[in-house]
């Protein structure tokens, strides 16, 4: 079943009900969501491309120890939001969040804010393989 005018490529979860989690204001994921959970997909990809923006610029930063934790929970607050807007499948959302959401002390300050880079590129290329570019998708629902 297709959700948000998104394709059906057998890769999402049918909708349901909300979820507990929030996405704070200090994730950097603005409030431009629907009755339902979900932002346009060219708001949720700009939002998204912001967030890049930001943690690439802050990778090339001196970091404390107090950034480790921040940027553990951007990367937490990212993952919300990309649940909240594709409702991958179980599997795939648990999978994606092993990889890159590790043990707070795993990591300094400094790769944490390079694992926030690689993982929102990760994003970007799960939404690309799974919903494609948005002016393929608008030629499709013509």
């Amino acid at each position: 079943m297709a959700q948000s005018g998104g394709p059906d490529l057998g890769r999402t979860n049918a909708p349901r009900g909300g979820t507990s989690d929030t996405v704070g204001a200090a994730s950097g994921w603005q409030r431009l969501y629907d009755a339902n959970g979900h932002m346009s997909e060219k708001d949720y990809r700009a939002q998204l491309a912001r967030q890049m923006a930001a943690a690439q610029r802050l990778a090339g930063q001196p970091l404390t120890e107090r950034d480790r934790k921040k940027i553990r929970s951007a990367i937490s607050a990212d993952f919300i939001a990309w649940r909240k807007q594709y409702d991958p499948r179980r599997a795939d959302y648990r999978a994606m969040r092993e990889r890159w959401l590790v043990d707070e002390a795993s990591l300094s300050p400094a790769d944490w804010a390079i694992r926030r880079v690689e993982w929102l590129r990760a994003q970007q290329q799960w939404i690309l393989a799974n919903y494609g570019e948005i002016e393929a998708q608008a030629s499709r629902a013509r």
